[in-house]
Parts: C-alpha cells; sequence; structure tokens
C-alpha cells in the first residue's frame, strides 16, 4: 500500500514538470513518462547544444518536417503541441513558436 502511494506521488510530481495543455484535467500515467521522456530528450539537446534554444527546437522541427533521418524523436512528439501554449515571455524567454 505504501508503494503504490509512493509511486502516486511520484507521478503527481512528475506531473507537475512537463508541460501540459490547460484543459487537461490529468494526464494517464502512460501519457505522463512519454511527455517526461520527450521533455528531458528535448533539455539534453538544448542544454548540448552550442545553439540558443529557439534555434535548437527550430532546427529539430524542420529535420523531423523534412523527413531527415537522425531527427530527434521529441521533435516529432505531442511535447512540440504543448509546447505552443506555454507563456515563454513570463518565463523570462522569447516565444518560441516551433
Amino acid at each position: 500500500r505504501n508503494t503504490m502511494a509512493s509511486i502516486n506521488d511520484a507521478f503527481l510530481d512528475l506531473r507537475s514538470h512537463i508541460p501540459t495543455f490547460p484543459y487537461e484535467k490529468r494526464l494517464s500515467k502512460i501519457d505522463t513518462l512519454n511527455l517526461a521522456i520527450a521533455y528531458i530528450n528535448m533539455l539534453r539537446d538544448i542544454i548540448k547544444s552550442h545553439h540558443d534554444p529557439e534555434s535548437t527546437i527550430k532546427r529539430a522541427v524542420r529535420m523531423a518536417k523534412g523527413g531527415v533521418p537522425g531527427a530527434p524523436a521529441w521533435s516529432t512528439s505531442d511535447l512540440m503541441s504543448r509546447l505552443a501554449w506555454i507563456d515563454w515571455e513570463k518565463l523570462g524567454m522569447r516565444s518560441i513558436q516551433p
């Protein structure tokens, strides 16, 4: 029982750190894991890149839309549509529109 409570608490915490649509009440555990993986991979690529975040994201999306082999998997995921809902200015960043 305590194990399940700990797992559920961990998912609640994880959900609070990934972008969601304003109208979503709660993501399933599978959706939460898939989005978290995509988000972590995107952040990793941004950190490893020698370019600003906006350029990194736009380049990845162009690669994915152009069918370029080796395009990051996160650039075609549901994560990209969720990023469009973020209020970037509120975070102190320029708007990133994929």
